[in-house]
């Protein structure tokens, strides 16, 4: 059973995701992962899995971020598996705003994690990333289906 301060500190995790990537500072983002971490964001598009800092950072750089993620409703499961391993699921929200952000949306999902504990602290071992909604405002433009409103 984790105690209240590991919980504190995991939601702490999941807040500097967020803060991280919109500073876009990398060297800050990529202490946020187990060297041998998963990120599947192949539900939101991504062309692959990524196994590591490096993969996982090389899928970020040069992504068209939106200028803010949020992160909300966290649950922590309260109980480790026997690999120490925790599940953390989240909701998430994103305005794509910026004028590189085309066409311009809203979009949220959830986040499914598992977190483990590490001696710099909690850590992501894995993060998988699923779209569940989008907001388009009408544009004019022919969009593709998946930059429509769902």
């Amino acid at each position: 059973m984790l105690d209240g301060t590991d919980i504190i500190l995991i939601h702490q995790l999941l807040g500097r995701y967020g803060h991280t990537i919109d500073a876009r500072d990398w060297d800050a983002f990529s202490e946020l992962f187990v060297p041998d971490a998963v990120l599947d964001y192949t539900a939101v598009r991504a062309p692959k899995v990524c196994h590591g800092i490096d993969e996982i950072l090389e899928y970020f750089l040069p992504a068209n971020h939106p200028p803010a993620h949020h992160v909300m409703n966290i649950v922590v499961d309260e109980t480790a598996e026997p690999t120490g391993r925790v599940a953390v699921h989240s909701k998430f929200f994103v305005p794509f705003t910026r004028a590189a952000n085309v066409p311009v949306r809203l979009y949220g999902g959830d986040y499914h994690d598992e977190v483990v504990k590490t001696d710099r602290g909690w850590r992501f071992a894995m993060r998988s990333c699923v779209g569940r909604w989008q907001y388009t405002p009408e544009t004019g433009q022919d969009l593709p289906e998946f930059r429509r409103t769902f």
